[in-house]
């Protein structure tokens, strides 16, 4: 294998799909990072974060053999992270469901999926349709390309570009009301 610096994705791929392990240790520390914060971001555990990104590599494992030198590497690590993180969820909230004894918990177990915002822009993100939210998350947070990002959601690279287009849009407005009101309470001091 190559120097890790000079090895592109295609390459590490491929050198994987023949078992190779040291292009695998490769993979993991080039992509565990940004994997687990991705996962922690959806699943807001930092153990259910870390055991979702492990399991996401142990699947690249497990399925080395099948893997496509010509695919993104990073889009497939994005898109069995989504899937797993998305199974976690839907276990958790049918766990929840299920020892709920009343209506009011039903609406309780559903705000598993609204994650709280540790800052002014992380609110005005939540507040974005989940498409639009996701789209700009995958592209400015984790640096997936257009296409990429694409291959993660099962979409169209005009439909993300459409989505990223609102998002942008939409968080331009709230941005511009935000320092109108920052202006406002200057002023008084």
């Amino acid at each position: 294998m190559p120097a890790a610096e000079k090895i592109t994705d295609s390459q590490l791929t491929e050198a994987i799909r023949t078992s190779d392990g040291a292009a695998f240790r490769e993979l993991y520390f080039r992509y565990y990072e940004a994997l687990f914060r991705f996962l922690m971001r959806r699943t807001g555990d930092y153990e259910t974060a870390r055991d979702l990104t492990q399991d996401t590599f142990t699947r690249v494992w497990q399925n080395r053999h099948t893997l496509d030198s010509r695919q993104s590497i990073k889009a497939y690590l994005y898109r069995a992270a989504t899937n797993l993180a998305i199974n976690y969820l839907k276990k958790k909230v049918l766990r929840q469901a299920d020892s709920l004894e009343s209506h009011e918990n039903v609406a309780a177990a559903s705000d598993l999926y609204d994650f709280e915002a540790e800052d002014k822009i992380g609110e005005l993100l939540n507040r974005l349709p989940e498409k639009e939210r996701s789209i700009f998350t995958l592209n400015r947070f984790e640096g997936l390309k257009y296409a990429e990002i694409a291959a993660v959601l099962g979409v169209s690279i005009k439909t993300v570009e459409k989505y990223m287009s609102r998002a942008l849009k939409s968080l331009r407005s709230s941005f511009k009301h935000l320092m109108v009101l920052l202006i406002t309470l200057w002023d008084w001091f």
